[in-house]
């Protein structure tokens, strides 16, 4: 474990110092109100929506308020620190893993977990967008699967 002094030097004006370096490097000044967002996405693996993450601060003491979290998140999106996409329930979720992922989503409670594809469903995911017709011309950045199921809890009742 850390002593103190050491996670006290990691702390800037109470936002972890590779926060602030990630707020900073997209010219947004480290408030504490980002701080706590990106700092919460960043440590969960869930997918939140805005409601759910101002519930989860406001439970560790924070009194951050919804409109806070609202605004905060779209500028986050905008610097591209997070992602936004819309969950099983059409409201708009939030996940600061940016690297190439897909989810699997519970078609019952709307459960939503991480998935890494293999390297084969990779390439054939980038084969099929490559070669249709309906997308010649477009400059692809990304692609996403989402795999659509029960999840344990759901398939036990």
């Amino acid at each position: 474990m850390e002593p103190a002094s050491a996670n006290a030097a990691r702390m800037i004006d109470g936002c972890d110092h590779d926060v602030a370096a990630l707020l900073r490097a997209q010219s947004l000044r480290p408030t504490k109100a980002r701080c706590q967002l990106l700092s919460y996405l960043r440590s969960t693996d869930q997918h939140p929506n805005a409601e759910e993450i101002t519930a989860s601060l406001r439970s560790k003491g924070s009194d951050i308020g919804v409109a806070t979290v609202y605004q905060n998140l779209n500028l986050l999106v905008d610097a591209g620190l997070i992602m936004r996409f819309k969950g099983a329930d059409g409201r708009s979720r939030f996940d600061a893993d940016l690297s190439p992922h897909s989810h699997a989503v519970c078609d019952s409670c709307g459960r939503m977990v991480d998935v890494e594809l293999n390297e084969h469903a990779k390439r054939v995911l980038h084969g099929v967008s490559a070669n249709e017709s309906h997308v010649a011309g477009w400059r692809l950045n990304r692609a996403s699967v989402e795999l659509r199921g029960l999840c344990p809890q759901c398939r036990r009742h």
